[in-house]
């Protein structure tokens, strides 16, 4: 009898545990959304992804301030994606020399980056447009930025790229996992 009941004690604690906060999760969507709201003040670039990093900035505080810390954390990578696709930022800026440094190799544009992007970029489209299909899902940006990311295949596979990789963090938002 009082095994029993011991029993029943440990999983109502541990099912009131397990309903808790995740913690983790939560400071993780805290930190993406601090960054992508230091990186929307000073946002300059294409108008129309501008307009959609805003609309997925908007959800993702809406997620964060429901407690869907997941789901937050990664519309709020998917924000920062766009605005970086805005911006025509293929790939991280090379860090600035400090003060007495030689600017040697290392520094400035990387050599081959964009036939690694022209190589990389249609593969990501071709991976969003199926998970898209494999997981039916019903977000309408989404599918607009998979055809955006198709039209600039050619011409701006940093871009394309870039919007194929918010469309699969859209998709991952979506989904929960």
């Amino acid at each position: 009898m009082k095994r029993t009941l011991f029993g029943l004690l440990l999983l109502a604690a541990g099912l009131s545990l397990a309903q808790g906060t995740d913690y983790r999760q939560a400071a993780l969507a805290a930190h993406a959304l601090a960054r992508l709201q230091a990186v929307a003040q000073a946002a300059q670039g294409e108008e129309k992804l501008l307009k959609w990093a805003q609309e997925v900035k908007a959800r993702a505080e809406r997620d964060y301030e429901a407690k869907a810390y997941f789901k937050a954390a990664r519309e709020a990578q998917a924000a920062l994606l766009l605005f970086r696709a805005a911006q025509g930022q293929a790939a991280p800026a090379p860090p600035a020399p400090h003060r007495g440094w030689d600017r040697g190799p290392g520094f400035g544009p990387r050599p081959g980056l964009e036939a690694r992007l022209a190589q990389r970029a249609p593969g990501a489209v071709e991976r969003a447009e199926k998970e898209l299909a494999y997981y039916r899902g019903q977000d309408p940006l989404v599918k607009d930025l998979i055809a955006e990311a198709k039209g600039r295949l050619a011409k701006e596979p940093g871009r394309a790229l870039l919007l194929a990789q918010a469309a699969l963090a859209l998709i991952s938002a979506e989904r929960g996992f």
